[in-house]
Order: C-alpha cells, then structure tokens, then sequence
C-alpha cells in the first residue's frame, strides 16, 4: 500500500522529492520481498491444499542486490519522468503529448505537420530514454534470473499460466489476419484519396504519423477519413456532447451509472475527490490513463488527463471497468486482488466501451437521434469498433514479441530500432515515415508501456476476450439480434454473471474463470470474427471494387533482419 501511495504521489506531481519516496519505499518492498519469499520456501507443501501451494507462489519474489535495486528504480521513474514530462517545442511554443499533440493527431490531415510532431516526439522521448532502456533489460532480466524464469519476458508470460502462449497468439492472430488485411487495404485506399501518389503506396504499408494516435495503436481517429457512408449519421457523439454542455465530472459519473444499473457496485463516495480526472494546470503529471487499488478496500482511484470528447467518454467507462473488477475482487486475500490474467482486466474495461458505443446505448442517453436500422449505419459503426480493436492486435503483438526477443538477446543492442520496425513492418503493414537508422533511435518506448514496464500482450489478449465477454452477457441477458447491436446497460441478469467472475480475482487459474462466464476455458476468434462478419463481407466487395491489393510489399531493404 506504501509503495502506491509513492507512486500516486509521484506520477501525479513529477517531483525530485516525490521520486526519492518512491525510491526509498522501494527498496523497503524489495527487501520485504526477499524475506518473505526466503520464508514461503522453508515450508514442505507436498501435503498442503492446491490453493494454500498457489498462494505460497505470490508471497515475494528474490530481489537485486541494495545497490541494483537502487538502480533499477531509478531507471524507472526516469523513464515515466521522461515520457511525461516531455515536450516538443515549434517557434518558442512548446507543445505536451496530453492535450495538444494528442489533438494533433486526431484531427490534423496536414502530412507535413503530423511527421513534424511524430518525429519530434519519438526522437525527443526515444533517444532520450535508450541508455535507460539498455540498463532496464540488463537489470530485469537479472532479477527474473534469480527467481528461476529464463529473462524478463518469460516472466511476463507465466503470469498466464498456459504453456506455448507466445505460439497461441501467433495461432490466434493467424485466424483474425484477413480480417485485418482487408481493413488494411480499404484505409489504405482512404488514406490515398486523402493525401496522394507521393505519400501513399497502393501496394506499400502505411506511413506511421497517418495512422490514427502518435504510436498508430488505435486507428479510431481516422474515423473522419475512412468512413464508408460519409453521409450517414456519425458514430461519434462529441459534438452533441459539446452541445449538452458536457462535464468531465459528468462524463464520469454516467459511467458509474452504468455500473450501477447492471447491479453493480457504485465508486465509493471520496472517489471523485481523490481521483485525478483532469491535468493540472500547476504540476507535470504522468497523464496516461489507469486505475488504482490503494488495497485497503476503499480507496479507488483513476488517474487521467480527461476532456470532453467521445473518445475520453469510452475510456472513462474502460477505466471504470478496471475500478469495478477491483472493488469485486477487493474481499480476497492480497495475493488473489488481480484479474485472472492481464487481459481480462483490459477485457473487462473494453467490455464496457463497446456496450456504451452502440447506437442503441448512445440514443438511451440522448446522444444520437433514435433512427430506424440502416445496415450502411451498421457498417459504420462496424468500421469504427474495428478501427478501436482488429487494428491494434497485430501492433500489440509487436510490441511484445519485440521484447521477448530482447529479453532473450537475440537482437544486438544497436540493431534494436531496426529490428523493431523490420518486425512491424511484416506484421502490421506499417514503416516509418522518415528514416530510423540512427543508433541512438529507439521508437518502440515512446508509448507509455513500454518506457513504463507493462507488458503488451494483455491488450493483445483482452481483445480476443472481450467479444467472448461480450458473446456471454448478451445471450445471458436476452439480447435478440447481431451481437454488435448488443448493450447490456440496465441488465442486473448480465451484471451478476459479471459479477460473479470478477469476484473471483486470480484466485483460480484464468480458464477457471472464462467458464463461469462464458462456459469456455479457451480463448477464441470466433465471437471476434461474428461481431464484424458483416464489415467483413463488405470490405471483401469494396476492396475488390477498387483492384485494391490485399496486403502490401515490403521494401527490398527491409527484407533482412
């Protein structure tokens, strides 16, 4: 609880002094750690129950030495002071990730001025967090070592406790691939339309700084851009938020009301007074969304640099998914206060945000006109929920099994940027806009998981089970119709069922806790792939309409790596 509280206190007001708390609780934790985990092995528990032996693995791990875990804590909140408090400065202004480059990227068609702020800002946060990075791995994989995993990237994937997982995503991806491609293709001719022959290939990948966000992580903001039927109503409310006045306190306070009407628990009273929902304008702060559990039982909180936008609005309720699994699964003993894996927390917040993004959802709360069904409506909203979800799989399979490959020193320190993009082009179609050959060049950690530690593959994960999620709570909340029509708001029939699995926290393996829900132990594509058969089928005809190239070739000089 300590060591959160340093960490609250830090990323919410980016300070010398709040840094040295967070180092000096730290090192505290480490050494509790040890003793406790030196402690757990003398017992023999041959004879002990399946859960009491479980329990025992969660109770400390082995630490670095005082002097390297000094370090390495050091590095770390270098890192997160780096990444946000960064900022990228044009004629004696000077401009922050969070609002205004984000605003930049989501709004501007302007190429020259998005490669501006793309290179600016992966240049000005990677170049400056390498060394950094170089010593992060080295200390990581160290400490992993001493606790009987091979490197630190085999350590992030135990936490699923399913053997060959990096083969499963590969496996899973596979099935999801041509639904992907085609997106790729249709953006790709949108994207042509709307910049020309000089800027995009209609056979290449796509350049970085045109696809959607900073990191083209989620493409939702090329929503303007590719939208098949322009002329029909949008599914972006912002607008119309704008219009009603709209809160950031307000924006909350519906998504615990969605919460509440699935019978769900409320956020409790001090909730809004200790949470940060909108940036300071007298400190720097880490401005990244998340949720936090101060593990006493009552004190929840989430972090955010929130406006007054439909993008911020479906965050807000996915932030509030992760507040809800933590107060369900508050009740268990320390070990167990988790989600099952890392990608059911991510499932569960996403779960939420699709529900509030229908349009049945938006017109109960007066923020579209009702309208009778019109499938070019349909496809719409079918283009923009996979602009959010099918896009960013291969990207967070990326992410990661660049890592893991770091982790396990497969790729020489100076080839780490180029490795990086050769990955990402093969997989995911797209190439830097300018070249990155520079050995001080280190792109991939200019998003904020990577320079802050967290693995990737549970949002990689998460998306494949959140149409399971989803899939379960409709049938079992009498939904009648195509899954993408489906909002449980005002189902307590769907909340306790929800309820019920989140309650459960890790206390059971993760399969364990799918079937509860969903009757499944594993994961599947197949709800995925139903939820957007019919975008499927239509990109499928428009692609071929166009002649347009389903995939894309790579540059002769990235075909090695």
């Amino acid at each position: 609880m300590k060591k959160t509280w340093a960490s609250w206190n830090y990323e919410t007001n980016l300070t010398d002094y709040n840094a040295a708390i967070v180092e000096e609780v730290s090192a505290r934790v480490s050494a509790y750690g040890d003793r406790a985990n030196s402690n757990a092995s003398l017992f023999d528990t041959t004879l002990f129950a399946y859960d009491t032996r479980r329990l025992l693995t969660s109770v400390g791990s082995l630490s670095l030495n005082p002097e390297e875990v000094k370090e390495l804590t050091q590095v770390l909140y270098q890192m997160s002071r780096i990444y946000g408090s960064h900022k990228v400065c044009k004629e004696e202004k000077c401009y922050s990730l969070k609002p205004e480059l984000t605003k930049l990227m989501a709004s501007s068609t302007n190429a020259t001025e998005r490669l501006w702020a793309w290179q600016q800002w992966h240049e000005g946060v990677g170049r400056a967090i390498r060394p950094l990075y170089v010593t992060y791995v080295h200390l990581e994989n160290k400490q992993a070592r001493l606790n009987g995993y091979e490197d630190y990237g085999d350590e992030w994937r135990q936490k699923y406790e399913t053997k060959e997982l990096e083969s499963l995503v590969h496996d899973l991806y596979k099935q999801v691939e041509p639904l992907y491609h085609q997106i790729h293709a249709y953006v790709r001719r949108r994207l042509y339309e709307t910049y020309g022959p000089s800027t995009i290939d209609l056979r290449g990948p796509l350049p970085a700084h045109l696809v959607g966000d900073m990191w083209g992580r989620f493409w939702s903001d090329l929503g303007d851009i590719v939208r098949p039927y322009p002329n029909k109503t949008s599914v972006d409310p912002t607008e119309a938020m704008i219009a009603q006045n709209y809160t950031v306190r307000r924006m909350f306070e519906m998504g615990n009301d969605f919460f509440v009407s699935m019978g769900l628990k409320p956020v409790p009273d001090a909730f809004f007074n200790l949470s940060m929902l909108e940036k300071p304008t007298d400190r720097e702060v880490v401005c990244h969304a998340t949720a936090w559990d101060f593990n006493d039982g009552k004190d929840f909180r989430i972090r955010m640099c929130a406006s007054v936008s439909f993008s911020d609005f479906l965050t807000i309720h996915h932030e509030l998914g992760h507040t809800q699994y933590q107060m369900q699964y508050a009740h268990l003993p320390y070990g167990y206060r988790d989600g099952a894996n890392d990608g059911f927390h991510e499932a569960i917040g996403e779960l939420m945000s699709m529900s509030v993004a229908t349009t049945k959802h938006l017109q109960s709360v007066g923020l579209m006109e009702v309208i009778e069904d019109d499938p070019e409506v349909d496809i719409n909203f079918l283009m923009q929920q996979a602009l959010a979800s099918v896009s960013s799989l291969p990207f967070h399979l990326v992410q990661d099994t660049w890592r893991w490959r770091l982790f396990r020193g497969e790729i020489p320190t100076d080839e780490w940027n180029r490795a990086y993009w050769h990955e990402k082009m093969a997989t995911v179609g797209v190439t830097p806009p300018v070249p990155r050959d520079d050995p001080q060049d280190l792109d991939p950690v200019a998003i904020f998981h990577v320079s802050g530690d967290f693995d990737m593959i549970r949002y990689f994960t998460r998306t494949i089970m959140q149409f399971q999620f989803a899939q379960a709570l409709c049938d079992i909340s009498d939904h009648v119709g195509p899954l993408h029509k489906c909002d449980f708001y005002n189902s307590t029939k769907a909340g306790t069922a929800l309820a019920k699995m989140m309650s459960m926290g890790s206390s059971k393996p993760w399969p364990d806790a799918m079937e509860t829900l969903t009757g499944q132990r594993e994961m599947s594509v197949l709800p995925l792939l139903n939820y957007f058969r019919p975008l499927h089928e239509w990109l499928e005809k428009e692609n071929a309409r166009n002649g347009d190239t389903i995939g894309w070739n790579i540059p002769p000089s990235d075909q090695t790596s």
